[in-house]
């Protein structure tokens, strides 16, 4: 019965991660429950027969579970979307006070995450987070400051495409419903953090030892230190699970106390002392209490919290001698985490850590009833090397890459860090709880766990750098993972007839996302991706593919090329032949460095180089044509004034690509007979991302465009497009199609003729995709 409830609450709310819509609100689902309820009783009245009452008590267990699952997912759904757009904050300055409870640095900018906002002298409810970038930092702050500051904020949106990693359902998992930067370069410390787990971490850095950041983050959870390339390494080795303090690391602590108990029994047994009987109610009490203060010096992180609840949950069934099924227990822990934090099922930790702990107790029961005995060693290892393979559709489908080195990595890593670099950082910092800073004992441990981390680290960067490009590769595909998940069952299943047949079916399948497929078709497709305030748009016919412009990149080594376009290419199977730079703007240039190191034999056009009126390319069918700038005419040209103007046709539709021309250059391509009778398309990217200097009503007349495409960002401080840009285009008849509403944008060129597809608007798209704010313009 556990089990039942268990199941449908947790897969209730789960499956608002991926609904379209939100109810309005949860009392259809309180309707429902009522409903179902009575109908049920009334049946189980009229039958009044044995063999129906279990089925029917079950069936109303899984409908109450189910309707609560729902009503809970519904609910907190319905108030994110209400705090997120609560009071009409709209690119608004406030006064933000609030605590931190995120802190990173980054090249150029610092980022914090407050909660318990007062916004305006308004209280938040506390849950709530408030995202703010801190530009030119003056000051650095810690988790647990309270600070105020004046902020620009706005509703908490991010880019939507369908490759990539999804910021907006980040933001979800994270409660954060606005984002903002601080105005000026001032924040106010009002409240410093006095408490305990500050004092330890202020005497640990005091220390100034080696590895710093990876005792911190083993001892605190903090890896705001963490650099980019950490990250990088982390995940190309499989091993960022280490650093995160998890249900490993308390079950660490666990262990050892028991060890010690257990140890301190056999002692007393062997002397013949006699031991009292609350000795194993004495043993749990100090496993809970050392843990919860490891999970209070973590900061009550959602892991640590997720991994403490379970711990409570086998204290407590073994202080009461109950007994569950390894699938209940499992359960059981996902329904209280997902009570305690609904928003976790947006994010991928919950799904990590749960699907561990399922895979190493199905792996226990296996090993049971397989009857495999013998060296516990050769059983660990088993265990270590068959939880990172079971793990790896799991990785793939929530990480977008599985790394091939994470199995080998973690079989050396694990045993390491668990029997050795663990239990002597917590000795350590026991050491730091009980002793002087300065104390030389002290010192001594904590400076040999910095040095063996700092050795691990760079041997695992060595092992990284030998392997290069092939520690990791791309997943994304959900048949890939389907495969591959059907494939691991079948290699661990007793021996059937066909198993072999079945294997190497799906191991095929697997492999296809990877091998060439030529697809010869007539259709072409043009790929608007949603960067912000920028442009990076991709033509793709035949597998094939050419990218125009590659959206901005920022000082903290983020780029579009790298984020969005490699994941799409990979993810459609496209092959990238060609890249057209309209002009070296940041954004629309930015990721040309990402471009020559990845595709280091591709040919760019640019401006500079070969990219003038009267160029052409054929490519798949399609004739490609320089329209601008003319050859040695680079004086007197703004460099926006100065980008190459790309038409591509298939001879009976066509798109113009005109960069960010504005007026003086619209009137010479006018001005030239034998280009503006080539101006007319169906499609056109707007000048200049739709501003009041581009886009004059003779241009627009000329090309006659059916689609007119604004690639803006949301609520961007310039107002693109200008309302009386947008309003041209309607008096020629274009449709305006805005990326900053849209997401994502493709446009299917068939004999047909040309359907659009916008990301935020299918019905594929998630509830908190969708646009809720339409874009408003200024008068600029």
């Amino acid at each position: 019965m556990l089990t039942t409830a268990a199941t449908a609450f947790s897969g209730a709310v789960i499956s608002g991660r991926w609904w379209s819509e939100l109810p309005h609100s949860g009392l259809p689902f309180v309707l429902a429950f009522i409903s179902l309820s009575a109908t049920a009783l009334l049946i189980a009245e009229y039958c009044n027969a044995k063999r129906w009452q279990k089925p029917l008590r079950f069936a109303l267990v899984a409908m109450v579970a189910a309707t609560a699952g729902l009503f809970v997912a519904t609910s907190v759904g319905q108030s994110y979307l209400k705090w997120q757009q609560l009071g009409g904050e709209i690119q608004q300055d406030v006064i933000i006070e609030g605590r931190v409870v995120g802190y990173q640095r980054f090249a150029d900018y610092d980022r914090l995450i407050l909660t318990d906002n007062i916004v305006d002298q308004h209280v938040w409810e506390k849950q709530w987070a408030i995202q703010l970038h801190y530009y030119r930092p003056q000051a650095a702050f810690t988790n647990g400051q309270r600070i105020r500051t004046a902020a620009r904020i706005k509703p908490a949106r991010a880019i939507a495409n369908p490759a990539g990693f999804d910021m907006q359902r980040w933001y979800v998992s994270q409660r954060i419903v606005k984002t903002g930067y601080v105005r000026g370069h001032r924040i106010e410390l009002i409240e410093p953090d006095t408490s305990t787990r500050n004092r330890l971490k202020s005497r640990l850095t005091s220390l100034q030892l080696p590895g710093e950041k990876w005792l911190l983050a083993l001892l605190f959870g903090e890896r705001q230190e963490f650099t980019k390339s950490d990250w990088q390494l982390l995940q190309q080795t499989g091993t960022a699970h280490l650093f995160a303090i998890s249900g490993l690391h308390l079950m660490i602590v666990a262990g050892a106390i028991l060890i010690f108990f257990r140890g301190w029994i056999a002692a007393s047994a062997w002397l013949s002392f006699t031991l009292p009987k609350s000795l194993y109610l004495t043993a749990f009490i100090f496993v809970l209490a050392t843990c919860g203060f490891y999970a209070y010096l973590a900061d009550w992180q959602t892991a640590v919290l997720r991994a403490y609840c379970a711990l409570l949950i086998i204290a407590v069934l073994h202080l009461f001698n109950l007994r569950l099924s390894r699938l209940t227990l499992v359960l059981l822990t996902l329904s209280v985490s997902i009570l305690l934090d609904p928003m976790a099922v947006y994010g991928a930790a919950l799904y990590l850590s749960v699907g561990a702990v399922a895979i190493i107790i199905w792996l226990h029961w296996w090993w049971e009833t397989s009857s495999r005995g013998g060296n516990w060693i050769r059983g660990v290892v088993l265990l270590q090397l068959t939880l990172s393979v079971l793990m790896a559709p799991l990785v793939g489908a929530l990480l977008g890459q599985v790394s091939l080195i994470s199995p080998l990595i973690n079989l050396l890593i694990v045993p390491v860090m668990s029997l050795l670099v663990i239990p002597l950082c917590l000795l350590g910092l026991l050491m730091l709880i009980v002793l002087p800073v300065d104390h030389l004992i002290t010192a001594w441990v904590l400076y040999g766990c910095g040095k063996v981390l700092e050795w691990l680290m760079q041997l695992l960067d060595q092992v990284a750098s030998f392997v290069g490009d092939y520690a990791a590769f791309p997943v994304f595909t959900s048949t890939w993972l389907m495969a591959s998940v059907i494939a691991l069952l079948l290699i661990l299943l007793p021996p059937f007839k066909g198993r072999l047949l079945l294997l190497i079916v799906m191991l095929l399948t697997c492999s296809g996302g990877y091998l060439p497929v030529a697809r010869k078709t007539e259709d072409w497709h043009v790929h608007v991706f949603d960067v912000g305030q920028g442009n990076a748009t991709l033509i793709s016919r035949n597998s094939k593919a050419i990218l125009f412009d590659t959206g901005a990149s920022f000082a903290s080594g983020f780029n579009f090329v790298e984020t969005v376009i490699h994941p799409f290419l990979h993810i459609r199977g496209l092959q990238l032949e060609r890249v057209f730079i309209s002009h070296f703007d940041n954004d629309h240039a930015g990721g040309l460095d990402f471009i020559r190191k990845t595709y280091p034999e591709l040919a760019i056009v640019t401006p500079k180089d070969n990219c003038h009126a009267g160029g052409k390319w054929q490519w798949q069918g399609l004739n490609m044509q320089a329209l601008w700038p003319l050859p040695n005419s680079k004086e007197g040209w703004s460099d926006n004034d100065g980008s190459c103007v790309i038409k591509i046709s298939d001879g009976r539709f066509s798109m113009l690509l005109p960069g960010d021309i504005e007026q003086k250059a619209e009137h010479a391509l006018l001005s030239l007979p034998e280009v503006s009778q080539t101006l007319m398309s169906n499609i056109i990217l707007a000048p200049h991302h739709g501003s009041k200097t581009s886009s004059s009503i003779a241009f627009i007349e000329q090309v006659k465009p059916q689609f007119v495409v604004f690639s803006q960002g949301w609520l961007n401080r310039w107002g693109f497009p200008h309302p009386q840009v947008v309003e041209r285009y309607r008096i020629a008849g274009s449709q305006p199609l805005l990326v900053s509403e849209s997401g994502y944008l493709r446009f299917d060129i068939t004999h047909n003729g040309i359907s659009t597809y916008a990301y935020r608007e299918s019905q594929h798209s998630r509830w908190y995709h969708k646009t809720f704010v339409k874009q408003k313009t200024a008068h600029k």
